[in-house]
């Protein structure tokens, strides 16, 4: 699914209106529908059925106007506040206006201090609060009498549902404009806005569910957008059913390299993972101390050590495997900066680099320029920061744009981990993940993500899919984990626990 910037909403309403003569203004009430059908579902359960519509002067408000309208014609008692001065009020969002009045809606006009004070008063008696003040084109910081409302409704405590976006939120970024909404969910049209997916907007847009609202797909298909959304649909488009005349050698052979002194549940976490993706044939290259602890704990993988590998030479030794993966909990040793700097520069099978592997990489970037096979490496801010020079700060501000520009100049795939895990490809195409959740954030998440990709580059899988699946599957799995267990209490060995069920998930829809 495409994820839009303000300037490729506003073109794609453009090609709808001028290009296949949809009038603004069916547009604007298909999205006053849809919000209304969600507002039913929510007032299902309450006995309260009094909603306050706050509206501002521009199209979302226009939004506001329509589903005012439809509450009405319903039965359902609405009153709808109007933030602003109402002769600025134009275009579509002036029809519907107009119509209110002709309709003798209730209308209170906010646009002084006296105002507000009673509009905080009045909040208490609404059981729903619908946000249609500001929508994506903000890019000011919220000041006046438009910060008062918004800092009141969040202090009622009501639940509030945004029309397109949370109000005081960038659509381009998903920025805080000095204050916003917070509700409990976002009924956002056509297309999500990169405002919805990032956080912090994503958090203060609660739940968020995209509604159509009649543009064609053809002109859906002519905004050339690279920001896509990772879906189920795209999941279960890798991962399919087996079948069976078939044997571990038609599901690959995966190679990982993992583990020092202090580190071998990094190599056993990756590894457990690999086969729990489906990995035909795992082995896992540890120091020999090490080799008991994963002969216990991996009864499934074969377990090699460093030195034999070193002694029959690492390209000889990866020739019959399908992929490597190098870097989770290896340590800084000279020795394993060596194997890193011969995998890099001679291995002709996919690469994935994580971990102390990035961090020594970090050291002498320009081995990227020689790499001989795709690659993807998955840092954390902090890894991204030694490998860009930026700050962790600016890494956070600018995800998209950092991965993005990582990838182009260095031809590698960049699954950039976080909140909002980004994927992007030397093409300049970025993929956002929007499954997960706080309780990964635990010792041994990022070895798990590293053996899932692992497991489905064995099998064939294109290394940009590998990293998209990969990244919708750890998220499932941790929000499975955190259903059962709570955030709190998650450790990185419960993903892999859930890995099982949401494959099976996944392929039976």
């Amino acid at each position: 699914m495409k994820v839009l910037k303000n300037e490729e909403m506003r073109k794609l309403d453009e090609i709808a209106i001028n290009t296949y003569k949809i009038p603004g203004i069916i547009l604007m009430e298909n999205a006053g529908i849809s919000v209304v059908e969600e507002i039913e579902k929510s007032l299902a359960s309450k006995e309260n059925k009094k909603i306050a519509v706050i509206s501002g002067l521009g199209n979302n408000g226009g939004d506001g106007f329509v589903i005012t309208r439809h509450l009405m014609n319903k039965g359902i008692q609405v009153i709808t506040y109007i933030v602003g001065d109402t002769s600025m009020i134009k275009g579509d969002a002036k029809i519907n206006f107009d119509i209110l009045e002709k309709m003798k809606a209730f209308i209170v006009k906010l646009e002084s201090s006296e105002d507000i004070i009673q509009f905080q008063e009045d909040l208490q008696q609404y059981s729903i609060l619908v946000d249609a003040l500001l929508g994506t084109g903000l890019q000011r910081t919220v000041e006046g009498i438009m910060r008062e409302v918004i800092l009141k409704m969040n202090a009622s405590k009501k639940e509030i549902i945004a029309v397109d976006i949370p109000s005081g939120i960038n659509g381009n970024d998903g920025k805080v404009q000095g204050v916003a909404v917070e509700a409990k969910k976002t009924i956002t049209f056509q297309l999500p806005k990169i405002g919805n997916i990032l956080f912090p907007g994503s958090y203060y847009g609660g739940a968020l569910l995209v509604k159509n609202i009649g543009i064609p797909k053809e002109a859906v298909s002519l905004i050339q957008s690279k920001i896509h959304l990772i879906t189920e649909e795209v999941a279960a488009s890798v991962l399919s059913k087996r079948y069976g005349d078939t044997h571990k050698g038609s599901y690959g052979r995966a190679f990982i390299i993992a583990g020092s002194v202090g580190m071998s549940g990094a190599a056993i976490l990756a590894s457990k993972t690999a086969l729990r993706c489906g990995a035909g044939l795992l082995r896992t290259a540890v120091p020999e101390s090490l080799i008991p602890i994963l002969e216990n704990q991996l009864i499934e993988g074969i377990t090699v050590p460093v030195k034999e590998m070193l002694d029959k030479g690492i390209i000889n030794y990866l020739k019959e495997e399908n992929v490597v993966a190098i870097g989770p909990g290896c340590g800084r040793s000279q020795e394993f900066e060596e194997i890193l700097h011969t995998v890099i520069t001679s291995a002709r099978l996919p690469l994935v680099i994580d971990a102390d592997g990035l961090n020594l990489l970090a050291n002498n970037i320009h081995l990227l320029k020689d790499l001989k096979a795709p690659c993807i490496i998955t840092p954390h801010p902090g890894e991204m920061s030694r490998l860009t020079g930026l700050s962790i700060q600016e890494v956070n501000d600018h995800r998209l744009e950092v991965a993005k520009n990582f990838s182009e100049k260095w031809g590698v795939i960049t699954l950039l981990k976080g909140a909002r895990t980004v994927i992007t490809d030397p093409q300049g195409q970025i993929f956002i993940n929007r499954t997960g959740n706080p309780g990964m954030a635990t010792a041994g998440s990022g070895d798990v993500l590293t053996g899932m990709i692992t497991g489905l580059l064995s099998q064939g899988v294109e290394p940009l899919q590998a990293a998209i699946v990969s990244a919708y599957l750890h998220g499932k799995a941790g929000d499975r984990a955190a259903e059962e267990l709570g955030e709190y209490s998650m450790l990185a060995g419960d993903i892999i626990d859930q890995v099982p069920f949401v494959i099976q998930e996944i392929i039976r829809a």
